[in-house]
């Protein structure tokens, strides 16, 4: 049978599947953790929903403690993976329908989930069901799902089953991403760094509160500090001199002075794209601090880091061909018992060393002064956009798409396929269709659910055909 028949014959029970799947709401729970339950009881059932779907297809399953589990197909010494998750997150506020009740409408699916990333997960269920019925895979040649219950969250359901499993696969599709696919994705490090602040005794103008930002990844579109000025005279007009400035609201009340500064908030992958409102305040009080003579708690932060995105002056200037230039997000900062910490998610060049990142940050705090604690650190993913694996999986992608001009991406985001050696995200999000993986109304296109299997069966036959 032809693929594009088989899809066709099957076409209604792949949605029954899916409403079935994405039904379960299976957002971590604390609530419910429990042993054999470790992100909750819906967590639990969603993860045996696809596993009972697995064996029903024939395929040999295993439940490694409710964190992940595995289907296996084939009994050959050559193993391909597919990486999918369980797990989803809240709904949130601003829904059309019921998020857990999906709906088919105007040929789409409806729900939390059908996208991100159970929708996938059945497609690539059934496109290795039609290689089953049609006696593609090869003897020497096994596929394996593995399917975790905490991406949205820790990934401590793949770090779980790396500790548990017999292997790792030879090689890996994630379909919880964006086509034709991501072969590079940048090393990310989330930082506090901190230094004192010694208010000068003879300053006239205090900063008796600075904070801004609500995370590392984001942008911070909003920031804020209340300054103490000795007489109602100089904050009136130190709140004048702050007004003048485009971004910056500043109320006088009394000797003090409020001041809020907007910016534009994104995603700390991208952080040109936005206004850091922590940098566009630290700057503000830099320049009427060449007016008013303000305790310049600024100072340490413009020389370092100023309005800069890109680490320059933070001694980070790194960048390669395949991911770009280092990134440099602000995304939090606190001024408290002296100590003025602002938190930075920096996001390097996947081919380059962590080490190199490590060192030259610890040079830079040495020289200023600053403190520096590592919260958290993912190492980069590159697989080389030349080789035979990316070359079958845009071959495949080509040949049902038709769309021959997307390259292989680089991102400075984070996907799962970074949990696992030589796997790449692999769809399903097509370059024409909006991301709402995370938003209100999100929905999988019925259309594109045809296409998406349909590639996944192109793909995965053409690993197949490669040589171990």
């Amino acid at each position: 049978m032809k693929a594009e028949e088989f899809i066709t014959k099957h076409k209604e029970d792949m949605i029954a599947d899916i409403k079935a799947f994405a039904a379960i709401p299976s957002i971590l729970d604390e609530k419910t953790t429990a042993p054999g339950r470790p992100f909750g009881e819906k967590a639990a059932d969603a993860l045996s929903w696809v596993l009972e779907k697995g064996k029903s297809l024939g395929m040999d399953v295993k439940n490694f403690d409710c964190y992940a589990g595995e289907m296996t197909v084939g009994t050959g010494g050559r193993l391909i993976g597919i990486l999918g998750h369980a797990d989803v997150v809240a709904p949130g506020e601003g829904w059309d329908t019921e998020p857990f009740e999906i709906q088919e409408i105007d040929g789409k699916l409806y729900g939390r989930g059908t996208m991100d990333d159970k929708g996938p997960i059945v497609s690539c269920l059934y496109a290795v069901k039609y290689l089953m019925e049609e006696n593609l895979i090869p003897k020497d040649t096994a596929i394996r799902f593995i399917v975790g219950c905490d991406e949205e969250e820790e990934w401590r359901c793949i770090e779980h089953y790396g500790a548990k499993a017999d292997r790792m696969p030879d090689c890996a599709i994630v379909p919880d991403g964006n086509f034709p696919l991501i072969h590079c994705e940048k090393g990310l490090m989330d930082v506090d760094f901190s230094y004192a602040v010694h208010g000068k005794a003879d300053c006239k103008i205090t900063v008796e509160a600075l904070h801004g930002g609500a995370a590392k990844n984001v942008v911070p579109g909003k920031a804020y500090c209340n300054l103490r000025c000795p007489d109602a005279e100089t904050a009136a007009a130190l709140a004048a001199a702050l007004n003048a400035f485009e971004q910056v609201s500043a109320t006088q009340e009394e000797s003090g002075v409020s001041v809020i500064v907007s910016g534009k908030s994104t995603h700390a992958m991208s952080p040109e794209k936005g206004l850091n409102a922590i940098s566009q305040l630290m700057q503000t009080l830099g320049e009427v601090g060449k007016t008013f003579d303000i305790e310049p708690v600024y100072q340490t932060y413009n020389q370092y880091i100023g309005m800069h995105y890109y680490g320059e002056t933070f001694g980070l200037q790194f960048e390669d061909a395949a991911s770009g230039k280092l990134t440099f997000n602000v995304g939090t900062i606190e001024l408290k018992d002296g100590k003025l910490t602002f938190g930075v998610s920096v996001r390097y060049p996947a081919t380059v060393e962590k080490e190199k990142i490590f060192a030259a940050a610890e040079e830079t705090c040495r020289q200023a002064g600053m403190e520096m604690h590592v919260t958290s650190h993912m190492n980069g993913l590159y697989v080389d956009a030349d080789s035979d694996f990316i070359g079958v999986l845009m071959e495949a992608y080509q040949k049902v798409s038709g769309d021959c001009e997307s390259r292989p991406m680089a991102i400075g985001g984070a996907t799962y396929a970074r949990t696992i050696p030589n796997a790449v995200a692999f769809g399903p999000l097509f370059p024409y269709e909006e991301e709402l993986a995370h938003e209100a109304n999100e929905y999988l296109d019925l259309d594109s659910l045809d296409k998406m299997t349909l590639i996944y069966i192109e793909a995965l036959k053409g690993l197949l055909a490669m040589e171990a």
